[in-house]
């Protein structure tokens, strides 16, 4: 057999590609990354409730222990002694990733080069990409998904800077919810860094975007009613996730994805970067191991709670906003977070359950679509 020239290419040095390189440039395993853009920037940030150690932790920009849910069933609050509400700015974390990265012995980061294609070789694979073609053992696919989902997580926001102080920097306004602007659950998101600085963001939980038009008159309003004063806009972010149970790109001829297309957004939330940190390190021990891994992140239980859930999302989102809320006010205290970053443990898994009214979710649960 040919001697492959890496033992590991990754497709796609984002969020996932990166997380596991850093894992990889502690190892002996030579690897190489490849990366479309030409060079990184500040362009998003990832929330999560902090609920395991990453090689990230100081990359943390501001964190929290006070949220709040606004709707129908008026303001809910939560907080917790226990659990942070954390913040991680994508060029922090670039940056720190690249840092770690050129530590390792056997790593090469290749910026501005894209994936075009891999076959199998008599080294393991041949990855044909705009600027050549080099061979590797094992191929990790990062690269965000090529299907559509059916259900997706739809957001705008702006970083903003204003004249008066306006936000609460304690307390993180979660979801406020408003209605009108998808064919789902829309609501409005402020992460408060300082009194007169904060990330404002629209989000639609829908079938379908709503666009970039209804999402920027909407955003516009909502900075408006603050009444901030004049305002500077620090930097903008825009995304797409995929709310779908059993979402991931197929699997074929043993390429491991990882990332969006490897199922780590959790369906019913969207939220991703403490999966992706869960998945990397999974996959990179059994690299490491010299075997294969499995980076599939969700059992039977979590996938079929994610449907259900999900399901009767999509066929009522007008009782989406209650639905949330409560969640929020009735579900113990830290164990609904636990559950959102990720936790299979009974207990968790229970009082979320305990926390909805049941009639919907045993419909949907008896009849699946």
């Amino acid at each position: 057999m040919q001697v492959p020239d890496f033992d590991v290419a990754i497709l796609g040095g984002g969020c996932a590609g990166l997380s596991l390189a850093v894992r990889l440039a502690q190892s002996d395993l030579s690897v190489r990354i490849i990366e479309p853009r030409q060079e990184y920037t500040n362009d998003r940030a990832w929330s999560f409730w902090r609920t395991r150690a990453d090689p990230f932790e100081d990359c943390v920009r501001k964190e929290w222990s006070s949220w709040t849910i606004a709707g129908p069933l008026g303001l809910t609050a939560r907080s917790s002694s226990q659990m942070r509400y954390q913040t991680v700015e994508a060029g922090t974390f670039y940056h720190r990733a690249c840092e770690m990265i050129a530590k390792g012995s056997n790593m090469t980061l290749s910026l501005g080069v894209s994936a075009q294609s891999v076959a199998h070789s008599s080294a393991g694979w041949q990855v044909h990409t705009n600027k050549g073609t080099f061979t590797a053992a094992t191929v990790v696919d990062t690269r965000p998904p090529r299907r559509i989902p059916t259900y997706g997580q739809f957001f705008l926001g702006r970083e903003i800077k204003t004249e008066i102080p306006i936000f609460d920097p304690d307390v993180v306004q979660l979801m406020h919810f408003r209605s009108g602007y998808s064919a789902g659950v829309d609501f409005v998101y402020v992460l408060p860094f300082a009194v007169d600085q904060a990330l404002v963001e629209v989000t639609s939980f829908a079938p379908h975007n709503p666009g970039h038009q209804i999402f920027t008159r909407w955003l516009d309003a909502e900075i408006a009613v603050l009444n901030p004063g004049q305002t500077e806009v620090l930097r903008t972010e825009a995304g797409a996730l995929p709310m779908q149970a059993g979402f991931a790109d197929l699997k074929h001829d043993n390429v491991i994805h990882m990332g969006l297309g490897g199922g780590a957004a959790r369906p019913s939330t969207g939220y991703a970067f403490t999966r992706i940190q869960s998945q990397a390190d999974h996959v990179a021990a059994a690299l490491i191991a010299g075997e294969f891994p499995d980076s599939k992140l969700d059992g039977r239980v979590t996938h079929f709670m994610d449907r259900v859930f999900l399901q009767v999302l999509a066929a009522a989102p007008a009782r989406g906003p209650a639905m949330f809320q409560s969640l929020f006010r009735n579900a113990p205290a830290n164990r609904l977070e636990r559950f959102l970053s990720g936790s299979t443990h009974p207990l968790d898994r229970l009082s979320v359950m305990a926390s909805l009214p049941p009639l919907p979710f045993l419909h949907a649960a008896a009849f699946p679509k």
